[in-house]
């Protein structure tokens, strides 16, 4: 019986459904993996690990431990750890990473994804994701139309940049490739771990494939809540800078940075950004959906910050 029990642990799956948990009701987005995976002959398993959620969100995905992989964390370590966290929990060809606030639109999800792997054996596929059609509430207003304008792109477009449309909600990647390229665990907190993994993805000629097979960016976050992150991307986004020592080939998938060059040392600029701030972060707030405008914040925050960072 032991000799049988370690030959099951030792069969290698073809896909491993990878969901990072932190303070999110997973249910909306597991229940749907659960039946299309239920014919698959044991081939595809979902894996879910929680961050350090609190107990009220771990009370109700604890609930699919019977039927997925279901790891706790004592304590919340990152987006870039615990996406690396999969590696040892899984022993499948391939590692499909969804973010935990997204739904499944496609009935054939799971089957797209195994049908291009057992014709194409990818190293890098995205399938990348959408967005409502439907207006949300203006409190919501910035969030989505960010997401529609910039963040989801038809496959063609995907295809003719494929590393700058590069995203880590809805892609997956070898296991052979995913252990020799991880996510930088240097980042914290929220941003640009996408950009910097890849970046590494780029330089190591590790190509990445794109199809049509989104998943939905359900949950917006307010514009507040948007704001407040894109902020701390943006210290982030300094910490990449660092990171890949100004390499400029970084340049392809980020192209605040060469406005950031640019401008990092205008004192028109920075005089221009400080009477502007505080009115565009405002309007922005109340949600004022001007990209541009947004952007124009944006690039005077990072400057901000990297001058700060300069005196400290």
């Amino acid at each position: 019986m032991e000799l049988q029990i370690q030959w099951l642990k030792n069969i290698r799956l073809l896909l491993s459904i990878c969901i990072p948990v932190y303070n999110q009701d997973v249910g909306l987005l597991v229940t749907p993996l659960l039946r299309q995976i239920e014919d698959r002959n044991n081939q595809v398993e979902i894996i879910l690990i929680d961050d350090g959620s609190e107990k009220y969100f771990k009370d109700l995905n604890s609930v699919f431990s019977d039927r997925v992989n279901y790891i706790e964390l004592d304590r919340n370590i990152g987006r870039s750890k615990v996406r690396n966290q999969f590696l040892q929990h899984s022993n499948s060809q391939y590692l499909l990473f969804i973010d935990c606030d997204s739904a499944i639109v496609s009935k054939d999800y799971i089957s797209i994804y195994v049908d291009y792997i057992k014709e194409n054996k990818p190293k890098v596929l995205v399938g990348a994701s959408i967005y409502d059609e439907e207006f949300p509430g203006l409190n919501f207003r910035l969030r989505w139309k960010y997401g529609r304008k910039r963040e989801s792109q038809v496959v063609e477009a995907r295809r003719m940049n494929p590393s700058t449309s590069f995203k880590t909600n809805n892609f997956l990647i070898a296991r052979e490739n995913f252990k020799e390229i991880q996510f930088r665990e240097e980042l914290d907190g929220y941003g640009h771990e996408d950009t910097l993994f890849g970046y590494d993805l780029n330089i190591n000629n590790v190509d990445i494939e794109h199809i049509d097979n989104p998943v939905l960016n359900k949950k917006l976050d307010t514009n507040i809540e948007f704001i407040h992150k894109t902020e701390h991307a943006l210290q982030n986004l300094l910490k990449v800078w660092k990171i890949v020592d100004e390499d400029q080939r970084i340049l392809k998938q980020i192209r605040i940075i060469k406005f950031y060059i640019k401008l990092k040392n205008s004192r028109l600029f920075r005089s221009l950004f400080f009477i502007l701030k505080r009115p565009l972060k405002s309007m922005l707030k109340i949600g004022w959906t001007n990209l541009y405008a947004f952007d124009l914040y944006k690039l005077g925050y990072l400057i901000q910050l990297s001058s700060k960072r300069d005196r400290d």
